[in-house]
């Protein structure tokens, strides 16, 4: 009897361990950076999602691979992924989101203030919610329609031509502008309202305006240009932040016009700021980064400005006061007052301290929104847009202006 006898290399041969093990790692990787590449193009929130998918790759790879150190490594890896996913979850739901503006071009370049809106157009301005994490935006936080009149002004209110008691200039950013507020909630609108159109009210402010653009509009002559009744108040509505903006410290102050301190306390202007150059650009990695703008760790990095210095104040305050001298040249008698906002972080406590004891030191008028809105301290919910716009509601515009009406205008 014969026995058939196959040859070795008919045998099938089991695949070593070791190769198999990394099979399962090149498996894994290829699936990563598919999975990875899907996700930047469609997902919301999209890095969330990254670093959830790479914490799971580097826990999945802790099993096929050998050594107790690899693993550690892999292991530790994991976690900080774990960790910048919730980082990621955390700023994508309390970033700030600017508005937008869907019928056409709101903001307009200006060769004095950098950028103002455009003249005799109703913008109409959406805000959404935060994307979040786990959903698309659900409704907005605003949904308005901002009016602006020939002069490149919000509207104000009607008033009384033959029995007017004066007229009131406001001065500021989106506090005063009126962020997210119908035009007849803003602070102007609301005094010439309440005072029952015997003052008229004319509203110079813009969004992201600082005093560097007060200044400019009453320097260049556009107050003039354009208030045709004698003014017997100004009021520049402040936030701290405004000490910021006067000294250029932000990554956003495009062409707005630059004020420098002289030796003796005054101030000229010397030209204009340009944008400070991206994060990207400054690490020399600006080309092929736009897909970590979809990081809102990326983004809260580009926005982080440099620390505030005393000179940044006193330039501050210097801007204000000139600006206060040239109305009172142009204007004899006008009353220059500050309606001062504290700091929308708690932290920031320290700045708005400065500059409300700067403004008493300077002898300037002042008046301060924490002693004016009732238990604004205690609970400043009642008086802002939401926990993530912290521009003034209607309610607070409402009250100020009572305050405004009622203390100091009568």
């Amino acid at each position: 009897m014969s026995v058939a006898v196959k040859s070795a290399s008919a045998v099938p041969r089991a695949v070593p361990l070791r190769a198999r093990h990394l099979m399962v790692l090149v498996c894994i990787l290829f699936s990563a950076v598919a999975a990875s590449l899907l996700i930047l193009q469609a997902a919301p929130v999209p890095f969330f999602w990254l670093w959830l998918t790479w914490a799971a790759v580097l826990f999945l790879a802790i099993f096929p691979v050998p050594g107790d150190w690899p693993r550690a490594i892999l292991l530790n890896l994991g976690i900080v992924a774990i960790l910048m996913a919730m980082g990621e979850a955390y700023l994508s739901a309390h970033e700030y989101i600017p508005p937008v503006y869907p019928d056409g071009a709101f903001f307009v370049p200006d060769d004095v203030l950098g950028w103002a809106p455009a003249k005799g157009m109703k913008a109409h301005a959406i805000k959404p919610n935060p994307a979040g994490v786990f959903h698309h935006p659900e409704g907005f936080l605003f949904d308005r329609t901002y009016t602006i009149d020939s002069n490149g002004l919000r509207i104000a209110p009607p008033y009384r031509k033959d029995d007017l008691a004066g007229t009131a200039l406001f001065f500021g950013c989106s506090f005063a502008f009126g962020e997210g507020l119908k035009d007849d909630e803003t602070l102007p609108y609301q005094i010439g309202l309440q005072s029952q159109g015997q003052y008229r009210t004319f509203n110079f402010s813009f969004q992201a305006y600082g005093p560097n653009h007060m200044l400019a509009e009453i320097d260049h002559g556009m107050v003039r240009r354009v208030v045709d009744t004698t003014p017997q108040y100004a009021f520049y509505v402040a936030i701290p932040g405004h000490v910021r903006r006067v000294a250029g410290r932000v990554n956003w102050g495009g062409h707005a016009p630059r004020y420098v301190l002289d030796a003796d306390g005054t101030v000229h202007q010397a030209g204009h700021f340009e944008d400070r150059k991206p994060l990207a650009v400054r690490l020399g990695i600006h080309h092929g980064v736009r897909q970590l703008k979809k990081s809102a760790m990326w983004r809260t990095l580009e926005s982080i400005d440099p620390p505030i210095t005393n000179d940044d104040i006193r330039l501050y305050f210097a801007v204000v006061r000139r600006s206060q001298e040239l109305l009172t040249a142009q204007y004899p008698g006008i009353q220059f007052r500050v309606i001062l906002w504290p700091n929308t972080d708690p932290q920031g406590r320290t700045l708005y301290e400065k500059l409300r004891d700067g403004f008493r030191q300077m002898g300037m008028p002042l008046d301060l929104v924490e002693d004016i809105l009732p238990g604004y301290n205690s609970d400043r919910s009642k008086f802002i847009l939401s926990s993530v716009d912290r521009h003034p509601n209607a309610l607070a515009d409402q009250l100020l202006a009572q305050y405004v009406v009622s203390k100091i205008l009568r």
